[in-house]
Formats: C-alpha cells, sequence, structure tokens
C-alpha cells in the first residue's frame, strides 16, 4: 500500500534512529524530530529534539495518544484538529503515510495563552510483512521557518485578537490618531453605547464625547500618546443619555516615532462612577459634619490608642489632634477606676454594639470638663464588632446647672446656709441613730430680738446684711458635724448628734450667745443685736418634727422671760 513501510520483524529496531531510517527520514535538520507510536497509538518514544519542540519531556510523553484531550493542536485555519484526524491516527487506520501537513502546537509550559508552535508533520505506519495492521508509526516534526511562519503567527494573532475583541464585554475599537476615527469597532458596541458597530465606522471618537470631557481626553492622549491613561469620560447612547466609559488605549508601532493608530477598549463604568460620587459626597459630607460638629468624635485603633478624632474633641479636651492621637481617652480622664468599665474594652469584648455613661476629663490647665461618653460599635458583614466609633459631648454646664439647683433645692439663698428641706432630713437621720445608739439629740432653735426694728429703720437690705453675719458667726461656733440652719426670716437652728451630755448642749448655747456680745456692723452702722435661745434634747423615741416643736416652744418661753435663753 502507498506509503506503508513493510519490515520483516521489530527486533531489527533497536533505536529511534534504526526506525526513522526504515520509515524514510533520513538527513532530518538538526532542529527537527522523532516521534515513536505503538500499534495502538500511544507514544514509546521520542527524540530530544522532538521533546523541544513539542514542549514535553519524554516522561509527560510516553503514553499519551492523539485522543489525548490534552493536545491543542490546530490547523493553518486555526481548526482544532481532534485526534482522530491528527497524522498519527490516520496513519494507524488507513496504513497509509500522511506527509506534508503543518499544524500548531501549543505548548503548555512555554507558550502564552493563544500561542502556537508551528510544526511540519510527517507520519509513516510500519507494517509487518506477515500482517496488514501498522505495529508502530513514525512521525518526523520540524518547525515551520521564514515568512511561511510569520504569516502563520500573523493569522493566528488576528484570530485571537479578532475572538477576544468579538467576545469581549468590553467595546474593542482600532482607531486612527490624531483624530481617533474608527476604523473597526467590536460587537459590544450594542451593549455599551446602544448602537450597530456599523454605525460608528468612519467616524471620529471624540464626536460621541460630551463637550465637557472633549478636550480633556484628547489632552490626555496627546499628553502620553506612547503609553495613554486610562481616562474616564461621559459618552452619548443611542437612547440620548450620556455614560461613563472608562477607556484604555495601545498605540500600535508606527515609523517616523508619529503615532497613527491604536487600540481601545471601552467599558462602561456608569455604576462605578455613580456609586464612586455618591461615597465621595457621603465622605464629604460626613467630614464636614466632622469638622463642624460640636461633638468631639474619635475612632480608636484595636489596642484602644485614637487613630482619627475631630476638631471639637481637641477642644473640648483642651489638648491638640497631635496630644490626643496615638494616646487612648482613658489618660485624660479624671477617674482612676476604669479597669473593666472602660466602655470601648465592654463593646469591644461584650459585642453590646453601644454603651453610654458619663465620665470626667482633666484639662492640661487641671479644670475638669464632664463627658457624655458614647461607644458605638460599627459592625462588617457577618455582624462582628471589628471597629467603634467614640463620642464626647461637653455636658459640664448642664451638671453644673443641676448642682446649682439641687443645691438651691438644700441651701437657704440668702446665708448660703442649709434650709428646712436638709434640717428635716438631719434630724430624722440624727434620731434613728440616737434610737439604735442609745445617745441623744440636741436641738438649739435661735430668733434675732427686735429683728423688725432693723428691717424698718434701716432697710430690707441692712437686714438680710445682718442675718448673713449671724450665720456667718454662728457656723465659726459650732463642731464641723453640727448642722446649722436658717428656718426662714430671722429664725435659725443648731442641730448637733450624740450628745454626751445635758451640760454639753448648754455650753454650746453659751458660745452661741457670746456671738452676739460684739456689735455687728452693717453697711458702716453697728448694730446690737440679741437672740432668744429654745433648747432640747431629747433620744430616739421623737420624731423631726416633735423635737423641732418642743425647740420652738422652749425658745419662745426663754423670749418671754427675757433671759439670754
Amino acid at each position: 500500500m502507498l506509503g506503508t513501510v513493510h519490515v520483516a520483524s521489530e527486533d531489527a529496531f533497536e533505536s529511534i534512529d534504526a526506525m526513522a531510517a526504515a520509515a524514510g527520514f533520513v538527513g532530518l535538520p538538526s532542529d527537527g524530530g522523532i516521534v515513536i507510536l505503538n500499534a495502538v497509538g500511544e507514544i514509546m518514544a521520542a527524540s530530544a529534539g522532538a521533546q523541544d519542540i513539542l514542549g514535553l519531556s519524554l516522561a509527560q510523553l510516553r503514553g499519551r495518544t492523539s485522543q489525548d484531550p490534552r493536545w491543542a493542536v490546530v490547523d493553518e485555519l486555526g481548526q482544532l484538529v481532534e485526534g482522530a484526524h491528527a497524522p498519527a491516527a490516520i496513519a494507524l487506520r488507513t496504513r497509509t503515510a500522511v506527509r506534508g501537513r503543518i499544524l500548531g502546537v501549543h505548548r503548555p509550559r512555554s507558550d502564552p495563552a493563544g500561542y502556537y508552535a508551528w510544526v511540519h508533520v510527517d507520519a509513516v505506519p510500519l507494517v509487518h510483512a506477515s500482517g496488514p495492521a501498522p505495529w508502530a508509526v513514525v512521525i518526523a516534526v520540524r518547525p515551520v521557518r521564514g515568512e511561511q511562519r510569520q504569516a502563520l503567527e500573523l493569522r493566528a494573532s488576528e484570530r485571537l485578537f479578532r475572538m477576544i475583541a468579538e467576545h469581549s464585554s468590553d467595546m474593542v475599537a482600532w482607531q486612527l490618531l490624531p483624530d481617533t476615527t474608527f476604523l473597526w469597532v467590536s460587537p459590544a458596541a450594542r451593549t455599551v453605547l446602544g448602537v450597530d458597530p456599523d454605525f460608528i465606522i468612519g467616524t471620529a471618537c471624540i464626536g460621541l464625547v460630551h463637550p465637557d470631557d472633549r478636550a480633556g481626553l484628547a489632552k490626555s492622549w496627546c499628553a502620553a500618546a506612547d503609553v495613554p491613561p486610562k481616562p474616564t469620560v461621559r459618552m452619548q447612547h443611542a437612547d440620548g443619555s450620556y455614560r461613563w466609559v472608562e477607556i484604555t488605549a495601545h498605540v500600535l508601532p508606527h515609523l517616523n516615532r508619529k503615532p497613527q493608530q491604536m487600540i481601545t477598549a471601552y467599558r462602561d463604568v456608569s455604576d462605578r462612577v455613580i456609586a464612586e460620587r455618591a461615597r465621595d459626597a457621603a465622605v464629604r459630607s460626613f467630614e464636614l459634619a466632622m469638622s463642624s460638629s460640636t461633638i468631639g468624635v474619635a475612632w480608636p485603633r484595636r489596642n484602644g490608642t485614637l487613630g482619627r478624632v475631630n476638631p471639637a474633641l481637641s477642644r473640648i479636651l483642651g489638648r491638640s489632634v497631635d496630644e490626643l492621637l496615638g494616646h487612648s481617652l482613658r489618660e485624660f480622664a479624671a477617674d482612676d477606676d476604669w479597669g473593666l468599665d472602660d466602655p470601648l474594652v465592654i463593646v469591644q469584648t461584650e459585642s453590646l454594639g453601644y454603651h453610654e455613661s458619663e465620665r470626667r476629663f482633666v484639662r492640661p490647665d487641671g479644670t475638669e470638663v464632664w463627658c457624655q461618653y458614647t461607644v458605638i460599635g460599627l459592625r462588617d458583614e457577618s455582624d462582628a464588632i471589628t471597629n467603634c466609633l467614640l463620642q464626647l459631648q461637653d455636658i459640664t454646664a448642664q451638671k453644673t446647672a443641676t448642682a446649682q439647683l439641687e443645691q438651691l433645692a438644700v441651701t437657704d439663698p440668702l446665708t448660703g446656709l442649709p434650709n428646712r428641706t436638709v434640717l428635716g432630713d438631719r434630724l430624722t437621720r440624727a434620731l434613728d441613730e440616737a434610737r439604735n445608739t442609745g445617745t441623744s439629740v440636741g436641738v438649739l432653735f435661735i430668733d434675732l430680738d427686735r429683728f423688725k426694728d432693723v428691717n424698718d429703720t434701716l432697710g430690707h437690705d441692712a437686714g438680710d446684711g445682718l442675718l448673713c453675719e449671724v450665720g456667718i458667726r454662728l457656723t465659726t461656733v459650732v463642731r464641723h458635724t453640727d448642722t446649722v440652719v436658717r428656718l426662714g426670716g430671722d429664725e435659725f437652728v443648731v442641730v448637733r448628734e450624740q450628745l454626751s451630755s445635758a451640760t454639753e448642749l448648754d455650753d454650746l448655747a453659751d458660745r452661741i450667745n457670746d456671738i452676739f456680745a460684739a456689735p455687728f456692723v452693717i453697711n458702716g452702722n453697728p448694730l446690737r443685736v440679741y437672740a432668744s435661745i429654745g433648747r432640747v434634747a431629747a433620744g430616739g423615741t421623737f420624731t423631726a418634727d416633735q423635737l423641732l416643736s418642743e425647740a420652738d416652744e422652749a425658745m419662745y418661753r426663754a423670749k418671754r422671760s427675757g433671759r439670754p435663753r
């Protein structure tokens, strides 16, 4: 049969060269190679040249057949060559030599995607003289050289480019420079711009660009013609709207250093640009809110130190931004007992997500500032707290106002002494203590004599001044555990707890009488004022009202008798 080599015995062939010679492959070029297949089409041996051409070692080649799906072989037109139509398979099946085939083989270890090594392939079957079926096939391969190889590679490159361009979701185009005329446009033009490719071929790209973006696009391409940037511009869609499009350009090799053509890819990034603009607007709004907010805001790192702060926090704590960064808020706190009570630690470790408390902080000048301290846990997609937001609101004024109101509620506004509310509370507690300890409570009820005359002759301002001076003198003769109260008008009460004896209360009354011995100087006028003092000592069987009523009656008895006490 034509092209078939008949041999007497397989034993006559001990080497690849011998089998190649039997098949008629004598004088192969140095860059050629031989591959030997057995009767079922499996590779048994391959020369070093064949291994180099195919890009596989003998270990990788041995046992493979033409039907192996790992082969990537194409013909001159770029069509995939199936295993049954490979030269070796045809030679085995037809017992006929296959000569002059040109195939492209993709070498997986060394060739980039879409690249093929082009080779001439001849396949000759070896047949027993006594049998009809081939027992081996000898394949000779040698590289395609010269212009033929260049032509094959160019066509393959064109096919690859066209395949990628026509199946890309980006609109791929071939354009002239510098006027940007479209010479070829991929089908994705329908998706990106809503137009048929033929509709824009022959027109200038710049005409589809929004007027406000044209100058910037032309400038970007001219400024770096060889490696242009990736401008994002608005291009007109067939529906009349403008889409944000990112353009990637590659200038083709050119003569005389003057760019003439380029390959471009147009990608619709409208969603991305809109999202980025919304994000940027949100960031700007947030930054504006941060910078103008009266509430201090900070982002801590995982270790609790501040990574970012706003101006309000700096003002509240009286420290510069640099003095705050890298430090934790607890370093500026007036409390020294944060420990496990640190709100940031609580939110981070217990995943509560929110914690609010009132804390005192100390400014560099030593003044304290009360703050509403809020920690907000920031969660990721899995609902885990990955960061926190800290807020400090200065509530010092509110705290001061509240304290003043609380003080006014228990203080006589004229003298600054405790008022009737405090008296009732102190007496009740003192009597409870007396009940428990078996001691007594002493009460002195003091009323200024002829105080009305002072008001009538010198005026109410003088009377108020006198009351204040009496309050001051009273506080100088009592113990720090005693309570001095102004009931109202010209009446004062002194409470002494845990009396040791009745004489102790008498001694206190004597000292109080002594403060009236010296005249009071009010607005330059010396005034001699005396007081009537009623005294009562009682145990825990009395109530506060009963004890105060007894002291009041004792004072009136003293006033009627004309005695100083």
